[in-house]
C-alpha cells in the first residue's frame, strides 16, 4: 500500500448509503478508460442514482492497474473481538487467488458489486455478487441499465480544484435491489451519510432560511473546507453546535438533498405599470449534505485543536509544492470530467439538543 502521509491527526472518513435508479448509463461520461503516462491502464465510471423524480446524485468510481492488490480476511477472536488480516497477491492474481487453499475466507479489497442478475440451483433469481478492485468494478458497472432500482454506499471524499470545492461519492458497494417506486404513496428517499468533522462555525443564513456549517475535513493528504446545512426545524442542534466553537471534532449525520434553487428574477411587462417579480428555478439543482443529529459522545476539544490544523495544513501545504517541484508519480491523462458534483440570530437558547 502507499505510504502513509502523517499531518498531524487521524483522517476524517465520510460514508454515505442510498437507494434509486440508475441514470446516466447512456452517457458519453459513463465509462472511459485509457493508460497514463507511465504506462499504467485506469478506468473511470459514473453514473447517477435517482433518489426522487428528476433529483439525481452522481457517483465517480476511478480504478487503475497496479503491480499488487489487497485481499483480507476477518476472523473472530476469542472474547468476541473481531481481527483483519490483510494480504498483498500480485495484480494477475486477483481473479484466482482463492484457489490457493492459504487465502481461503479472504476478499477482495475494493469495490463489491451485484450489477446482474443469475438463477441459482433452486432457480430462484440473485445477484452476482463479485468483490473487486476498482479498476475491476468500473467494468462490471456496466452491466447497469437506466431505471433499475440499485443500491449504493461507500465513502465521501473532499476536495478543491481551482478554488472550487467539491464533494464526491465514491462507491463501495453498487447492489441491484427491490423494485423502487417515486409513485407510491408510502415512498421515502433513503439517501444518508455520517461524517466526522472538525466545526469551524454556524451562522443562521436569513436568505435560504437555513444554518449553514463551516467545518475542515482532514484528508489522507489535505485539509479540506466543506460546507454543511441544517433546516431550522432542526434550531436546537445548530444552536448546541455553534456553543461547541471552533476546532472542535464532531461525529454528525444526516441525509443528502438534492434541491431547486430558487432566485427572484424581475421582467418587465409591456402590459403592467411596475416590473413583475417572478421565481424560476435556477442551476436546477444543488446537492446538499443536510445535519440531522450529531454524537455527544464524540466531542473533542483537543485532537484537533487550532494549532494542530494549522500543522496539518502546512504539511499538506509542502506536499502539495513537492508535487509541483517534482511532478505528480502517478498521471492519469486528460479523459474524464472536473466538474463538480456537489454544487452545494437565534443561537444564543442554553438548551442542549443534538438532533436525531
Amino acid at each position: 500500500m502507499a505510504n502513509k502521509v502523517d499531518l498531524g491527526c487521524k483522517q476524517l472518513r465520510g460514508t454515505f448509503q442510498m437507494s434509486g435508479k440508475v441514470s446516466g448509463r447512456l452517457s458519453q461520461g459513463f465509462f472511459t478508460e485509457g493508460t497514463s503516462s507511465n504506462g499504467k491502464a485506469y478506468r473511470k465510471c459514473r453514473f447517477g442514482v435517482e433518489l426522487e423524480q428528476g433529483k439525481t446524485v452522481y457517483m465517480d468510481l476511478f480504478g487503475a492497474a497496479s503491480d499488487f492488490c489487497y485481499i483480507s480476511k476477518r476472523t473472530t477472536l476469542p472474547g468476541g473481538k473481531m481481527q483483519n488480516d490483510t494480504q498483498q497477491i500480485p495484480w494477475s492474481k486477483r481473479f484466482d487467488f482463492e484457489k490457493d487453499p492459504k487465502y481461503k475466507g479472504y476478499q477482495m479489497i475494493g469495490v463489491t458489486c451485484g450489477c446482474r442478475k443469475v438463477t441459482d440451483e433452486k432457480g430462484v433469481e440473485k445477484n452476482l455478487v463479485r468483490h473487486l478492485t476498482p479498476y475491476d468494478a468500473c467494468d462490471e458497472i456496466q452491466n447497469l441499465r437506466d431505471n433499475q432500482s440499485i443500491f449504493v454506499r461507500g465513502n465521501i471524499e473532499y476536495q478543491t480544484y481551482n478554488g472550487t470545492h467539491r464533494v464526491n461519492f465514491v462507491p463501495t458497494q453498487v447492489s441491484l435491489c427491490k423494485d423502487i417506486d417515486f409513485d407510491d404513496m408510502d415512498y421515502v428517499c433513503n439517501a444518508r451519510f455520517t461524517q466526522p468533522l472538525v466545526l469551524m462555525g454556524v451562522e443562521a443564513n436569513k436568505e435560504s432560511g437555513e444554518y449553514d456549517v463551516q467545518a475542515k475535513i482532514v484528508n489522507y493528504s489535505t485539509v479540506e473546507d466543506a460546507e454543511f446545512h441544517i433546516k431550522k426545524d432542526f434550531s436546537g442542534l445548530a444552536k448546541t453546535m455553534k456553543k461547541l466553537g471552533s476546532y472542535v471534532h464532531l461525529k454528525v449525520h444526516g441525509r443528502i438533498a438534492v434541491e431547486g434553487e430558487v432566485q427572484q428574477v424581475e421582467e418587465d411587462s409591456e402590459w403592467g405599470v411596475q416590473t413583475n417579480p417572478m421565481e424560476r428555478v435556477a442551476s436546477p439543482f444543488v446537492r446538499k449534505l443536510i445535519i440531522e443529529g450529531a454524537d455527544p459522545q464524540s466531542v473533542d476539544k483537543e485532537s484537533y485543536s487550532e494549532e494542530i490544523i494549522e500543522h496539518a495544513i502546512e504539511v499538506a501545504s509542502n506536499i502539495q509544492s513537492a508535487k509541483n517541484d517534482y511532478g505528480e508519480s502517478e498521471d492519469w491523462g486528460k479523459s474524464g470530467s472536473k466538474k463538480s458534483n456537489f454544487d452545494d440570530d437565534e443561537l444564543d437558547d442554553p438548551d442542549f439538543e443534538l438532533g436525531v
